[in-house]
């Protein structure tokens, strides 16, 4: 704001810097007959020119320009001065005929009114007034609409203003009087843009007039920042700072046109970051929320070393909305200003309360999306037959895969010669969405299925009609049920609703609706899976008559005909898929008795497993709360040393320790947190 005020009082900012071609000439031309309207003459295709340049971004234009209502003075650029502080020189690539020079450091103070010129595109001409104006309205927009600390926010109170009431606007420019030569084929002039919050670029730019067309030459970095604000379009010069430099080069014999090569590089790389086996999103979500840094991972290919200069500017830039306008599947926008309904919505539609109710709101409104994209702008060499850009895919809390991708064309065909990956967190919490990394699973999205039949232990008979309660343990630590299902007829069941990242249990309720506890089966996910568990139960133990103490039963794990990986720690295990085994686990109920003696660090327990069950020492013990509201310990037998699922409980397991000795009767010895937190995993604490 101070840096528009300065311009907006017409204080010519002067640097000392000096063009070696000059001579004496006096500070300033007397402004006695100069014109007070502009531009005329010759400045008006300069202007043109100017424009063209500026407000075409591809193939793209603005609807409205917005530009203020007098000539400005510059900042920078040649010293008027024969001998000017410091000795330092105005640095340009082009060769400029001297007079060029000297008439651009001689434009005079006046700030001539800026009439209409004959422009396609409207312009908007405003005043120092509407813009003191329109900062004071726009910081009571900014004020009656915070956003979140984590997002982004508005800091300009004229920007802010400037989009609402012009929203077809790409932002706002000023431009300098016009230094010609003598021969009037030479020009130079400044331009002063705002494009955002903090995006502000003023540029000197270099014309000349070749066959009664003026086109801009090079374009010379006086002060420059992109910023990195997401509520603007930048359409300065690939360079930084005060000292860079960009000529723009003519297009020669098959080289394609700008916007041409922008169209056939962002297709060809959401064709390979959104194919994953054979299988593509039916909705591309564009998003400006994500940032990318512009530097270039390390790499394999052979890249030109100017390009690389280039995407420094140009890949930390975020690409605009219609940058990528049309794609094989249909195209949404998520601008960072929704992000906030969204999570307000997202927060009313999660009725499981998981961390991720953001993305379960996305997936509402994006049906077939898998995520969102944000892309940089495109940096192509000399002759666009290199290119380089950057993409952000986020698809959950800790989903998201960052890409440098390069590619090289030859003649019209563009290729990917190297995509090379940066950030990547492949966790996906959500079904729908996907992580589409260099490194994802090919297994990761395809259908998974669990099947089976259910049948009676004792007689071997399908058991039709059981209920089959699924619950769900994401990594956020909450369960979740999901919807139940029966056995047909034959006692078979399918499960298709299988989550992509957490564990899941199976109760098999007991039949004609008695309320005993359930059988139970926890499922080990992985990508991909498609497997057959036909689980056998002893339904006539549904009922078994309490022990003399009162104490409610214990649950039986069946270990059916096929080896069910088990959830360690309710997470995914990685214990594989094999043969069937006889094995069968138990849960058994231990009650706490008498502290034995001066053992300090073991507790005596009473135990309450059957007379014909036996189990090893070093089985692990925890204790729970169950559903009745009893608070016993839990003994798990025939299974290593790990802490398991125990089924429905209304708190967590908490691990006690080993068993250290005892019988398939009477008493047993408990040694209390003997391992938990083992470096060798056997016992881990809570689950």
């Amino acid at each position: 704001m101070r840096l528009l005020l300065l311009l907006l009082s017409a204080s010519a900012v002067v640097t000392s810097e000096a063009h070696s071609q000059q001579s004496p000439i006096p500070f300033w031309d007397d402004t006695l007959n100069e014109s007070s309207i502009y531009p005329v003459g010759d400045a008006i295709p300069v202007y043109r020119a100017v424009l063209d340049l500026i407000y075409l971004d591809g193939n793209k234009r603005p609807s409205v320009i917005i530009m203020l209502d007098s000539a400005v003075g510059r900042m920078g650029g040649p010293c008027p001065f024969d001998k000017c502080p410091g000795g330092s020189v105005w640095t340009h690539k082009s060769k400029m005929d001297t007079t060029t020079v000297v008439a651009y450091a001689r434009l005079t103070r006046k700030r001539p009114g800026i009439r209409p010129f004959g422009y396609p595109i409207p312009i908007v001409l405003i005043s120092q007034d509407d813009v003191r104006r329109m900062s004071a309205d726009g910081k009571e927009l900014i004020d009656s609409h915070p956003m979140p600390a984590d997002l982004p926010k508005r800091q300009w109170g004229f920007w802010a203003e400037l989009q609402r009431k012009y929203p077809g606007a790409w932002g706002s420019i000023s431009l300098s009087k016009v230094g010609f030569n003598k021969q009037r084929t030479e020009a130079l002039v400044q331009a002063h843009e705002w494009c955002a919050d903090d995006c502000r670029i003023h540029e000197t730019l270099f014309l000349r007039q070749t066959n009664g067309r003026w086109r801009v030459v090079e374009r010379i970095a006086e002060e420059v920042d992109p910023g990195t604000s997401p509520y603007g379009r930048y359409l300065g010069p690939a360079a930084v700072g005060t000292k860079g430099s960009e000529i723009l080069n003519v297009d020669g014999p098959g080289i394609p046109s700008e916007a041409t090569a922008r169209t056939d590089v962002y297709r060809i790389v959401l064709d390979s970051l959104y194919s994953l086996n054979g299988e593509r999103p039916k909705r591309v979500v564009l998003t400006n929320w994500f940032w990318m840094p512009g530097n270039v991972p390390a790499h394999g290919s052979a890249i030109d070393s100017a390009l690389v200069n280039r995407f420094s500017v140009l890949g930390a830039i975020r690409a605009p909305f219609d940058a990528i306008s049309k794609y094989r599947v249909p195209i949404s926008t998520l601008p960072v200003d929704s992000v906030t309904v969204l999570r307000e919505r997202g927060a009313a539609l999660d009725l499981d309360q998981t961390t991720y109710s953001f993305w379960v709101a996305f997936t509402r409104k994006y049906p077939g999306a898998w995520g969102m994209l944000g892309a940089s702008r495109i940096a192509f060499d000399a002759d666009r037959s290199q290119a380089l850009v950057n993409t952000y895919h986020g698809c959950g809390n800790s989903c998201a895969s960052r890409d440098t991708w390069f590619l090289t064309r030859s003649g019209k065909t563009w290729q990917i010669a190297e995509r090379i990956p940066g950030e990547n967190q492949p966790n996906v919490e959500v079904d729908s969405l996907r992580y589409v990394g260099v490194d994802v699973n090919p297994l990761a999205y395809k259908p998974r299925r669990v099947q089976g039949v259910v049948t009676d232990e004792t007689t071997g008979k399908p058991m039709a009609g059981i209920n089959i309660r699924v619950k769900r343990f994401p990594n956020t630590g909450i369960v979740i049920n999901d919807p139940s299902l029966r056995t047909d007829s034959l006692g078979r069941f399918t499960l298709t609703r299988l989550p992509l990242n957490a564990g899941m249990t199976l109760f098999f309720d007991c039949p004609k609706g008695r309320h005993d506890p359930p059988f139970l089966v926890p499922i080990g996910l992985t990508p991909g899976m498609d497997t057959t568990i036909n689980a056998s139960f002893p339904f006539s133990e549904c009922q078994p008559p309490p022990d003399s103490a009162g104490h409610v039963s214990f649950y039986r794990l069946s270990r059916p005909s096929s080896r069910l990986p088990l959830p360690s720690s309710l997470g995914v295990s990685s214990i594989p898929q094999g043969p069937s085994s006889a094995q069968r686990l138990t849960w058994m109920y231990l009650t706490p008795v008498a502290n034995p003696g001066a053992r300090t660090r073991m507790r005596t327990c009473l135990n309450l497993i059957p007379l014909n069950e036996k189990y090893p020492p070093a089985d692990v013990v925890v204790r729970a709360m169950t559903e009745s509201g009893a608070s016993p310990s839990l003994i798990s037998t025939e299974a290593p040393a790990t802490a398991r699922c125990l089924g429905p409980v209304t708190v967590p397991p908490i691990v006690l320790g080993d068993v250290d000795g005892g019988g398939p009767s009477g008493s047993v010895a408990v040694s209390e947190s003997s391992k938990i937190g083992s470096a060798d995993g056997r016992a881990r604490g809570s689950m």
